[in-house]
């Protein structure tokens, strides 16, 4: 196999006849009202796409799911993508007019060629999102391109069971968030959880490619550009959770310099021969960029871009008419929806929303009512979100999420500490569709993709009985969780920790599930590659098995 890189999460894999790219995403608009952009500007590699045999798309995050460009593939490209089950989904696969996708369920396998192709979907309702397994039957040459989907150990074990050996691992490595930048806190603070949420990505990606273990180690999918002026100091600023490639292969470099050895962080146009781990760069891609002096590249690029920007935006034109009663109506929506989960958000959210139609609104997730206020400084509140009235009428339409708006960075928040974050209500506003909001719901009340279990933790203060699911995002723990030195089990996914003997968590308003089950023990030590492959002590209602056998997968093959 060869894989030439598209820039982001893009990649054109080949062999044998087969070209399949994964996440083109090629924009000159960006994604999330062009707040992100491509980074470097990645339009050279847009050709490649009409070379496809079959496209891969993992997610419906505009940097993976452009739109632009899937309606323009040609009738023969077999187009492949997660069957999830929220009804947002479904809707935004049926109005593509290119090819008709191909939807694959979890574990599930298609056959491109001589490529045995296995989905992997995210273990959690709480993310769609999706990885791909890509197996050359004619070489045995694996690839694994996991791109933002955050697996857990129990899939991780799967992978390495079917395929003992991987020759290369795709991963995202940098944070793509507006946590903690979009807040008000302390500039000290900020500056503090942003250094923690770039260290916890980098050891989440280095803790998959630990756990794989494959010749060739690729940083991929992301950082993004921020070309608007508006928005471009929070790429630069300390309180950034943008990780460049540069500084992942210095941390390596301290941390695990073996891994740092074999780790690639390619350009758009670098290509990798799978058979012999040998990368090839682009040089025209570097004539003109270089990851050690940004400022300017940015500062051309953006002045490329602004067009397309200005364009963007001029989609959204202000209101001419008040948006409270939509506003209102949207969350008395919600609330029938989802009664227990908006109860649970136990909180007043406020709304200030700038501009002609808006106001400041209060959403009381207690008494689930929606009321006018007239400001912050009078009206009692937990949570504030800051934002132009001439984004809000496509929300409130259904045309928009509130997470992807988030994602676009054009707001501000406020709440009252960095250990004050809601997961009830970040829920709410991800499933900011009512119908999505109820299929959510029954998803979590039956466990989601993995049953939720317990795992017995020996620590010196103690042994405890402790949940295998992180209040926070679903993510699985296990007993190579606890750090000895914190007295507390760390979330491998996103750093979370939550102290003993009660589970008090420090980074949000959770609490993880803790009861004592016998005396004081050896102390534990923090999880190493075998604990991450080998099976833990975790009890769950049902094991986790592929829906296909190794020995015997299932396969579907395009009807040419």
């Amino acid at each position: 196999m060869k894989i030439t890189f598209l820039g982001h999460a893009g990649a054109l894999v080949e062999a044998d006849g087969v070209k399949l790219v994964c996440d083109p995403w090629f924009s000159e608009g960006g994604a999330f009202l062009s707040g992100w952009h491509q980074l470097p500007d990645n339009s050279a590699c847009a050709p490649l796409v009409r070379e496809a045999t079959h496209v891969y798309v993992s997610h419906d995050h505009q940097d993976h799911f452009d739109a632009d460009v899937l309606d323009a593939l040609d009738p023969s490209v077999t187009l492949l993508m997660p069957d999830y089950p929220l009804p947002t989904w479904k809707r935004l696969v049926r109005s593509l007019r290119g090819p008709a996708p191909v939807l694959l369920g979890d574990q599930e396998v298609f056959r491109a060629g001589p490529l045995r192709l296995r989905l992997i979907h995210s273990p959690t309702p709480r993310h769609q999102d999706s990885a791909l397994v890509i197996e050359d039957t004619v070489t045995g040459q694996v690839v694994v391109n996991l791109n933002d989907c955050q697996v857990d150990r129990d899939q991780l074990r799967t992978i390495r069971r079917l395929h003992p050996r991987i020759d290369v691992v795709l991963a995202q490595f940098s944070g793509a968030t507006w946590f903690p930048f979009a807040y008000s806190f302390p500039a000290a603070e900020q500056v503090e959880a942003a250094q923690r949420k770039k260290v916890n990505s980098m050891r989440r990606w280095t803790r998959y490619m630990q756990a794989l273990e494959p010749r060739s180690a690729v940083a991929f999918a992301g950082p993004p550009a921020l070309l608007d002026p508006d928005l471009a100091a929070h790429f630069f600023a300390e309180s950034s959770v943008f990780t460049t490639p540069p500084e992942l292969l210095a941390w390596l470099r301290r941390t695990h310099p073996d891994l740092a050895e074999r780790t690639v962080a390619p350009l758009p146009g670098d290509t990798l021969d799978v058979s012999t781990g040998r990368s090839t760069a682009d040089p025209a891609i570097r004539e003109g960029f270089d990851w050690e002096d940004l400022a300017p590249y940015i500062a051309d690029y953006a002045r490329r871009r602004a067009p397309a920007i200005a364009e963007v935006v001029a989609r959204y034109p202000e209101p001419r008419h008040d948006l409270y009663d939509g506003f209102a109506a949207h969350f008395k929506a919600l609330f029938a929806a989802g009664e227990r989960l908006c109860r649970a958000v136990d909180a007043v959210a406020a709304f200030d929303v700038r501009g002609p139609g808006g106001g400041f609104w209060l959403v009381d997730f207690r008494s689930l009512e929606v009321r006018e206020g007239t400001g912050p400084e009078s009206d009692p509140h937990d949570y504030r979100f800051t934002l132009s009235s001439r984004y809000l009428p496509e929300i409130l339409a259904g045309g928009m999420s509130w997470e992807e708006f988030f994602f676009s960075f054009r707001f501000s928040a406020w709440r009252p500490g960095i250990g004050a974050y809601n997961e009830e209500l970040m829920s709410v506003l991800r499933c900011s569709d009512p119908d999505d909001l109820a299929v959510y719901l029954r998803r979590t009340a039956q466990g989601g993709v993995r049953p939720a279990g317990t795992f017995t933790l020996e620590t010196p203060r103690g042994t405890y009985r402790v949940s295998d699911v992180c209040p926070h995002l679903g993510a699985r723990l296990g007993p190579g969780d606890y750090d000895p030195e914190l007295d507390a089990v760390v979330c491998p996914q996103h750093g979370w920790r939550f102290a003993l003997p009660d589970g008090a968590c420090a980074n949000g308003r959770a609490r993880l599930d803790v009861s004592p089950a016998g005396p004081a023990a050896v102390a534990a030590t923090p999880a190493d590659v075998s604990a991450a492959l080998a099976p833990d002590t975790a009890t769950h209602t049902q094991p986790h098995t592929p829906t296909d056998a190794p020995g015997r997968p299932r396969e579907r093959q395009a009807h040419q």
